[in-house]
């Protein structure tokens, strides 16, 4: 079933502009955070503290993906999570991670409209092309890529993508502005209270969030 077209309804125009809404505040407010985090990052790994990565974006565009760097500039950048939960890294590195604070710059990505606040992680395309099948990266690359998701604050956010791709297809065919709603807020408790991790029974009814049948895990090629 392919995926609501947002970006021309009504309702696809009024989520553009929570988007650009909510990043927008939310980057003034960090700004000054986010300086710091730069600078801590400049001293800890003695390297340039923006990091670049080109990304799978929205219609499988290139996406010049942006965060505070928070490993040594001499990790391998196609590493997978489980690789680089291995990689030797400083204690200000470990500190971006676990809080998620490296994600900043991505706001930035949102206001210039190549991603949106909520929808499935980019991937890169070198992982994208090996983990996931040629049918789950085209569903889950018909809407902006997010900086948070279903997947993102599930309780299976420590897997790979590819591994559980129930989150990302149930999002992109469920599409609406009350889920990134319920999703953004569920983030925000995740970041700042003990609140658990969510599972797909937890998004409740009135999101307008519709289950789907648990697909197969994409192969690893």
């Amino acid at each position: 079933m392919p995926a609501r077209p947002r970006t021309t309804s009504g309702a696809g125009i009024l989520q553009r502009v929570v988007d650009v809404l909510g990043a927008a505040l939310l980057f003034v407010v960090a700004l000054p955070l986010l300086l710091v985090l730069l600078a801590g990052s400049a001293l800890s790994f003695r390297a340039w503290p923006i990091f670049t990565q080109v990304r799978v974006g929205w219609h499988g565009r290139p996406l010049c993906f942006s965060k505070v760097r928070s490993l040594p500039p001499t990790t391998p950048v196609d590493a997978d999570k489980y690789a680089l939960a291995a990689v030797e890294n400083a204690p200000f590195g470990r500190f971006l991670r676990s809080s998620h604070l490296d994600e900043l710059p991505q706001l930035l990505h949102v206001i210039t409209g190549k991603m949106s606040l909520v929808g499935p992680r980019p991937e890169m395309e070198g992982l994208a092309t090996r983990l996931f099948t040629p049918e789950f990266q085209r569903e889950r690359t018909r809407v902006r890529p997010g900086c948070t998701g279903i997947w993102q604050i599930s309780v299976d956010a420590g897997r790979l993508i590819a591994e559980v791709p129930e989150y990302d297809l149930a999002y992109v065919r469920s599409a609406t502005l009350r889920l990134d709603l319920w999703v953004l807020w569920r983030t925000v408790l995740q970041l700042l209270t003990p609140a658990a991790p969510v599972t797909l029974d937890d998004i409740p009814a009135w999101t307008g969030f519709r289950r789907q049948a648990r697909p197969e895990p994409a192969p690893a090629r």
